[in-house]
């Protein structure tokens, strides 16, 4: 059976890649709990299959949502990010495994790697012939790769191989008879068809069920109605028209759906608060923000949201949630605008008024954005994060509303202060540190020092207080400041987290004074890797329900 065939630029057969020709290895698998809402967004290495082993949850690929179904198994390429929702109040479980292909190389006996997006596809959900089948073979896999016993460990290996060649045989990487795939299909196919008339009898038959039962699985499924659901996307999509395209309002109603314009207009009124022409006069600036997605925690406290800005699931999280569907351009955000080039052309398209930026960019780059438009940098952190807002808000004239929310949050921190020693009598020491591959150093960015020790008065342990580079830690030296509190900050990609799984479960972690009395904290990337006004106030705010319990 024939994978996939590359063909030339003449359409002929170039190359072919056969199953008898794959081998598959095992690198490592997870099987964990998912605390809190959501599991934070994570980078993978290495192609991955994410299968839920119990409660409900949704699956986040980059920038699509999938209701997660236990008899699948979903495929996320190497490099790319994936994170979960909870749905619901039970804990959930989820298995991850990282694997990659291997075929024959043409020129010698030897194996190269294979593209394993191109054999399984980038949205392929593989099934089993059942959801229990399917956790018992996940379960049995995790068991044998994590023995001590090598015929176990090659066990493990030999039960992947037969679980992902039993489901490549099933042949389903897109089984249009299961009810959850089926709600899926329409759910895509609205945010790709938006601008037609659609029915739920349309949408029910694409499921393959019946009207009513479609109606009552899509709303248990997202809690939203189809028609709901089918309005929101319609109107994101006409902020971003309105804001991006120029056309007048009864063409924008007409490409996404609606034929009467004043219709459209009393339902953009009714989900937002404000017709679409008060909307259109409130955004009229096309300010674009490049680079760093930390800017936008400039912009928020001068209540500006730009027309252009770098938004990523998991490198700006917090950002592409709750102000993607306001900016009408998405910039790529991939490992912190790694597409340079990519950007700087939609950027161009844009045509912005004005450019913001930061001062570590190329000056090849800073070179492109002036022949854009006039270009802004913003000063560098030195400086501290009030004199950089106060420079923004003069340039956009937002002074007031800079001075308003200088004094909101200092406000907060006297608020803060007064509920944690409120709790505790004397300044607890923390410890700050991250984790990354196999290295474990002391972390104190600008702003960690700035909450924590400076603002909170919290103290830091006496071995690293006057040091400014990172400092190598091990478990005996972390036992040696004896801190009150840890704080670590894992970066989520899979070699890491393999690493501080095994760390957190060894009897040396354990014994660490602040682990064993749980006194440990992991904190997560937003807002503790951010130097901004509002990641400061979160993590300000995170501090203060760490140690008192609740936030003022």
């Amino acid at each position: 059976m024939i994978l996939n065939i590359r063909k030339d630029s003449n359409g002929k057969g170039k190359q072919q890649t056969t199953f008898n020709s794959l081998t598959i290895k095992l690198w490592n698998i997870e099987v964990f709990t998912l605390e809190g809402m959501h599991l934070e967004q994570r980078l993978t290495l290495q192609p991955a299959l994410v299968v839920l082993l119990g409660g409900e949850a949704f699956l986040e690929r980059e920038d699509r949502k999938n209701r997660m179904g236990k008899e699948f198994a979903y495929f996320c390429p190497g490099g790319t990010t994936f994170g979960i929702n909870r749905h619901g109040a039970e804990s959930v479980s989820v298995a991850v495994i990282y694997f990659n292909f291997y075929k024959e190389s043409l020129c010698r006996r030897q194996l190269e790697e294979a593209d394993a997006e191109k054999i399984l596809q980038y949205d392929g959900a593989l099934t089993l012939s059942s959801a229990d089948r399917l956790s018992l073979f996940c379960r049995s896999i995790y068991e044998h790769f994590r023995s001590d016993d090598d015929f176990k460990q090659w066990r493990a290996q030999l039960d992947f191989q037969e679980l992902l060649q039993e489901m490549l045989f099933l042949g389903n990487l897109n089984a249009k008879s299961d009810k959850t795939q089926g709600l899926e299909r329409t759910r895509e196919y609205m945010d790709n068809h938006y601008h037609e008339e659609l029915t739920i009898d349309q949408l029910a038959g694409m499921a393959e069920l019946s009207p009513k039962y479609y109606m009552d699985m899509f709303k248990k499924t997202y809690s939203l109605s189809a028609m709901e659901y089918l309005a929101q996307v319609r109107m994101n999509k006409a902020k971003q028209l309105m804001l991006g395209s120029g056309r007048i309002l009864k063409e924008v109603a007409h490409m996404v759906g609606y034929k009467d314009e004043f219709y459209f207009s009393r339902k953009f009124k009714k989900e937002f608060g404000l017709s679409p022409s008060a909307y259109i006069k409130k955004r009229k600036n096309k300010l674009a923000v490049y680079g760093s997605t930390s800017l936008l925690g400039y912009l928020i406290p001068l209540n500006i949201i730009p027309y252009a800005a770098p938004l990523h699931p998991k490198w700006s999280w917090n950002y592409y949630h709750n102000l993607g569907p306001d900016i009408p351009v998405h910039l790529n955000a991939f490992r912190q605008n790694h597409n340079k080039t990519g950007n700087l052309e939609k950027l161009e398209l844009s045509q912005p008024e004005l450019i913001i930026c930061s001062q570590d960019l190329e000056l090849w780059e800073k070179e492109r954005l002036q022949q854009i438009a006039p270009v802004y940098e913003l000063p560098e952190e030195s400086v501290g994060w009030e004199e950089q807002l106060l420079w923004m808000a003069h340039l956009l004239d937002k002074n007031v509303e800079a001075q308003q929310w200088i004094e909101s949050f200092y406000s907060k921190l006297r608020s803060f202060r007064h509920e944690i020693f409120r709790e505790i009598k004397d300044p607890p020491t923390i410890l700050t540190a991250r984790l990354h591959d196999h290295e474990l150093v002391s972390y104190r960015s600008h702003g960690i020092r700035e909450v924590l020790y400076d603002n909170l008065d919290f103290l830091s342990p006496s071995l690293i207080e006057k040091m400014t580079d990172d400092v190598p830690l091990t478990v005996d030296k972390i036992k040696t400041m004896e801190a009150d509190h840890i704080f670590l900050l894992v970066r989520q990609d899979s070699e890491t987290l393999e690493y501080w799984r095994e760390l957190q479960s060894s009897p040396d972690w354990m014994t660490i004074p602040a682990v064993r009395e749980g006194r440990f904290h992991q904190i997560s990337s937003y807002p503790w890797r951010e130097y901004s006004p509002i990641a400061l106030e979160l993590m300000a705010e995170e501090a203060a329900k760490t140690f008192s319990g609740n936030c003022p």
